[in-house]
């Protein structure tokens, strides 16, 4: 998901970046530097030794806690354990995406890890910095299986030509709701599809007196659901097709569809309608809002798929929740959660990718970075891709993995399952033109998207005075980023 925390990207702007694109740009292998053509790098796999001793990498990665951190460090382990070619050693860099960034471009160039899992929005930096293999490079290898992934992800994930990537890990925004406070105010246990829904039946659960009831909604003031709402529209948030048809050179989500998204959001938060929860790292509050029924409905990640059944503590079985009426539920059950995809302002289900994703460095040696495209390739076999979504609720990128047996029993059989079920069908019907924003310096971007949402719905700004600002203020940081790197 997107996440409003400071990185290394302004500083090496400061700094200029070229001198790092020139250094990195020298290593043995194929990555995409300044003035290079990415759609022709070349794949590294044939320089992995077939025999001799294991070649050692490293494997950065941050962001990841819980199942998903097991899952990490369990494939890591198997990996090594499964050939005699090659040795990875993965480290936590700390619970947020930022730290591993941090860490990696303080360490450009010559003391980068052999690879890096880095959130998704990152991509276009890690590709401007000149230090990455595209893993598109040794699809015809067997590494990654261009030809099943999934349409809208490769559409992101594509730069200069080439999939960026070596693997990738796929999280959206998604709906959950509590079906037992909607039958409790005599409403149909269905989940609102369309903004002005969402504030139809926030109305009428307020109105309804239930018990414990504050705010019906809740969610983060997070700029990823404001992306997602106008991407869901058509309204791209900086030119070059929103950053896919070259690098972007100013802001364009000033208009009068954004002024009016802006608007009916805060007309919620104003009457009550919406929890006033803050974008801040660990916060939970959200959770236990709807936890403790202080909101019926959230907007969060589909990888909160697991957080919501944890908090059932084995109250609920799937086949319960699958039916159309709770009558027969205990009076101890408080919340019977239901799943809804991204409610959005004409039609729900309109979500960017986000995530996280595995990128190959052209550090070390030839031979240790076509151990990095091996261990890849292992990544993106059809068994890890499975253990990514069953054990870690990342959604497939490969459209394979939903018809696979493990992942049929898990859709039908568990909680988590029937909210990561739709939310993967929601992510497979998303257009292939609509995969979200790529913007070279995405700190400062969500930064100053941050601070304008939380103006308008915390502090009473004015939502067109703030996004014109905001729409300044990100060109401007759009501007600095490209001249300080000849772009």
């Amino acid at each position: 998901m997107r996440t409003g925390f400071k990185r290394m990207s302004a500083l090496l702007c400061a700094v200029g970046l070229t001198a790092a694109l020139a250094a990195c740009g020298s290593s043995n292998g194929g990555g995409i530097s300044k003035g290079t053509d990415a759609a022709k790098a070349e794949c590294p796999l044939s320089a992995l030794p077939e025999t001799g001793a294991k070649v050692k990498i490293s494997l950065w990665y941050g962001g990841l806690s819980g199942k998903a951190k097991t899952v990490m460090t369990d494939m890591v382990r198997a990996y090594n354990a499964s050939q005699n070619r090659v040795q990875v050693t993965a480290s936590d860099q700390g619970s947020a995406y930022s730290q591993v960034l941090d860490k990696y471009t303080g360490a450009i160039p010559d003391r980068i890890p052999n690879i890096v899992y880095a959130e998704s929005s990152m991509a276009q930096f890690l590709v401007d910095s000149g230090t990455i293999i595209p893993g598109g490079s040794c699809a015809s290898q067997g590494v990654v299986p261009l030809e099943h992934i999934v349409p809208v992800v490769k559409a992101y994930y594509t730069l200069d030509g080439a999939f960026v990537p070596g693997a990738v890990n796929v999280s959206t925004p998604q709906l959950y709701y509590n079906k037992k406070q909607f039958q409790e105010a005599g409403m149909p246990l269905k989940a609102p599809g369309t903004l002005d829904e969402v504030r139809a039946d926030a109305e009428k659960l307020k109105a309804a007196g239930l018990k414990d009831l504050q705010w019906p909604l809740s969610m983060t003031v997070n700029p990823w659901f404001l992306e997602t709402l106008l991407g869901g529209i058509g309204q791209n948030m900086v030119n070059h097709g929103n950053g896919h048809d070259g690098h972007a050179t100013a802001a364009v989500f000033d208009t009068p569809e954004t002024v009016a998204v802006m608007k009916q959001l805060k007309s919620m938060y104003d009457d009550g309608l919406v929890a006033k929860v803050s974008n801040t790292p660990g916060q939970l509050d959200q959770y236990l809002n709807l936890a403790q029924g202080k909101s019926t409905i959230l907007f969060e990640t589909s990888t909160a798929a697991t957080t919501i059944e944890a908090f059932l503590g084995g109250k609920l079985s799937a086949e319960e929740l699958s039916q159309g009426d709770l009558g027969g539920l205990s009076q101890s059950v408080t919340v019977a959660p239901g799943f809804g995809p991204m409610p959005g302002v004409k039609e729900p289900g309109q979500v960017p990718v986000s995530g996280g994703a595995f990128y190959v460095s052209n550090a070390g040696s030839s031979a240790e970075q076509g151990a990095a495209m091996d261990f890849m390739r292992y990544v993106n076999q059809i068994p890890q891709q499975v253990e990514w979504l069953t054990q870690g609720s990342y959604l497939p990128s490969n459209d394979q993995v939903v018809d696979q047996p493990e992942v049929k029993a898990l859709f039908e059989g568990k909680i988590a399952g029937l909210s990561l079920k739709i939310a993967a069908a929601q992510l497979a019907a998303v257009s292939p033109k609509n995969p979200g924003p790529m913007v070279g310096p995405h700190d400062e971007y969500i930064d100053i998207l941050q601070k304008m949402m939380e103006s308008v719905f915390l502090k009473n700004a004015d939502p067109a005075a703030a996004l014109k600002k905001a729409q300044a203020d990100v060109t401007k940081a759009i501007q600095n980023y490209n001249s300080s790197n000849g772009f």
